[in-house]
């Protein structure tokens, strides 16, 4: 009896062109095996520190998530208790998004907050009254929400300044403390000593270990978690507590009327 080897010998001399797209074939079923492989693993990996997290876990949006279906995301198996909506940016901006999303976060019981991305160029106080024109916060929302990235061309002290306008406007309005949202650097180097009166939301991607010496309430600690019913990745967030502890951070006396 011819061995393997001699009988694939004799397959590729006598029909050369089909060997050849049997061969194909075979790279083609084992290519697809080992992305189907490989995502899962990436899939899992980027899902770990949730899945293990002693922590709440929450989703931050915007429109760069395009439209999303609510319903898929309630049937995620992912334990989302709160999600972070982008209202408006600087002091004429509206995530277009935003009011399907708002809306829809209220509908599918999740814990809802309204942030405005902070342009560190223009006017503080036009920016909050574009914020407070979009966004009306109910009893059981977050505190409002401050996102600050970027340094300004009229220098830090004139930043600092203009963040606790923005701030100072947001609590007057909602008697409430608003939550800062920043990154690690950009908090360490340039808003530490002036507003940790606040509380903090920071992103830090590489592990609890960076906040040791921040007193932060939640913590974006990774860009990439996949959730069924959103299309691009999302950012995903802990809440430094309980439960019942994110209490301590919703609205709990806006006048309705």
């Amino acid at each position: 009896m011819k061995g393997i080897y001699s009988y694939i010998l004799d397959y590729m001399k006598n029909h050369p062109i089909r060997f050849f797209g049997i061969m194909i074939g075979v790279l083609i079923v084992f290519s697809s095996l080992f992305l189907v492989i490989n995502g899962k693993i990436k899939y899992q990996n980027e899902n770990l520190s949730i899945s293990r997290s002693g922590y709440i876990f929450g989703i931050d949006i915007s429109h760069y998530q395009g439209k999303i279906d609510w319903a898929k995301v309630r049937s995620s198996h992912h334990p989302i208790e709160f999600i972070f909506i982008r209202a408006s940016m600087g002091e004429d901006g509206t995530d277009k998004h935003f009011k399907h999303n708002w809306e829809n976060a209220k509908k599918h019981n999740y814990v809802r907050g309204a942030y405005h991305y902070y342009r560190p160029n223009e006017n503080s106080t036009r920016q909050f009254e574009n914020f407070k024109s979009i966004v009306r916060l109910e009893n059981g929302d977050f505190y409002p929400v401050l996102d600050i990235e970027d340094e300004s061309r009229f220098g830090r002290q004139h930043l600092r300044e203009e963040v606790l306008n923005w701030l100072k406007l947001a609590e007057n309005e909602y008697g409430v403390k608003p939550i800062i949202y920043t990154g690690l650097s950009f908090y360490q180097h340039i808003l530490k000593g002036y507003v940790d009166e606040y509380p903090l939301w920071i992103a830090a991607y590489s592990g609890k270990h960076r906040l040791d010496n921040v007193d932060w309430t939640f913590h974006q600690f990774t860009e990439k978690v996949r959730i069924k019913g959103i299309r691009s990745k999302v950012d995903g967030n802990d809440f430094k507590g309980k439960l019942a502890e994110l209490n301590k951070y919703r609205i709990t006396n806006v006048n309705t009327q």
